[in-house]
């Protein structure tokens, strides 16, 4: 069955991505392309299409996603960029129907550096530890948006997400970490967060830092007494965080220094 579209009153063709526009059904990913592709580009790929897996969506090949991503960075003549790709969804609009294409589209800006540290506020509202939108990066995103403008509205930088165990999960765009007692921790996706590529990438790293590394579930006490937290994401690398709702952490730490600067290489941002 066909769907008319009228926007003010003026007819459109069927052509939108009717599906993300009505149910946020979609997938994107973002990060810095300096000089060309990101180091973890084919990471970005993999965790895309596993998002469009769960969607049911068509998912287009590799070679035609980084073909669009180049050809995009070209055309905006940037060199360090800030880049979005994303995969709309386009078919009926019945919310029970399955996507019949997925369309593309690419965002480059200017890259913006991030703040040297972060302030941290606690969400006032519970992530559901076993939603299945947690496993994907998915438009639907009203969440995160949500909790960044309340951190925003109350002087923070960012939102850290408390499940309904009282467990810590992530923040509204990046991953968390704390180093304490010669052993970094970190959440496990088990508590209900996206696995960044970045995140993975500090795991992998860990041995060659000789830190001891320890994942699992932790309540926001655990993280009070930590020597230094950061957090990471694709845009940022990894920043410190100087306060957690009243908690306070050092904005220095030579550990820390050692850690970003080996991240840093990997990612060929230095």
């Amino acid at each position: 069955m066909k769907d008319y579209l009228f926007i003010d009153g003026n007819r459109i063709e069927n052509t939108l991505p009717l599906r993300s526009l009505f149910y946020g059904e979609g997938v994107f990913e973002t990060f810095r392309c300096k000089s060309g592709l990101p180091v973890l580009s084919d990471k970005h790929m993999e965790r895309m299409e596993r998002g469009v897996d769960l969607l049911k969506m068509p998912f287009p090949n590799k070679k035609y996603l980084i073909e669009r991503i180049r050809n995009a960075i070209s055309e905006s003549e940037i060199e360090d960029a800030y880049v979005k790709l994303c995969l709309l969804s386009e078919g009926g609009s019945a919310f029970y129907k399955s996507a019949i294409k997925s369309q593309v589209l690419v965002i480059v800006k200017e890259y913006v550096q991030p703040k040297q540290f972060v302030k941290l506020k606690v969400n006032s509202f519970r992530r559901i530890s076993e939603s299945p939108l947690l496993k994907i990066k998915s438009m639907n995103y009203l969440e995160n948006v949500l909790a960044r403008r309340e951190a925003l509205d109350s002087g923070f930088d960012e939102a850290l997400f408390v499940n309904e165990k009282g467990e810590v999960t992530e923040c509204s765009a990046s991953n968390l970490f704390w180093f304490k007692d010669d052993t970094l921790f970190a959440p496990s996706e088990g508590c209900g967060l996206l696995a960044g590529t970045t995140r993975d990438l500090v795991f992998a790293l860990m041995p060659n830092c000789n830190i001891k590394l320890l994942e699992g579930k932790f309540l926001l006490k655990d993280i009070k007494q930590a020597d230094f937290v950061f957090i990471t994401n694709s845009l940022i690398g990894c920043i410190l965080v100087s306060e957690i709702e009243g908690n306070f952490y050092k904005t220095e730490h030579p550990l820390f220094l050692k850690m970003q600067n080996a991240l840093l290489q990997k990612l060929k941002w230095i």
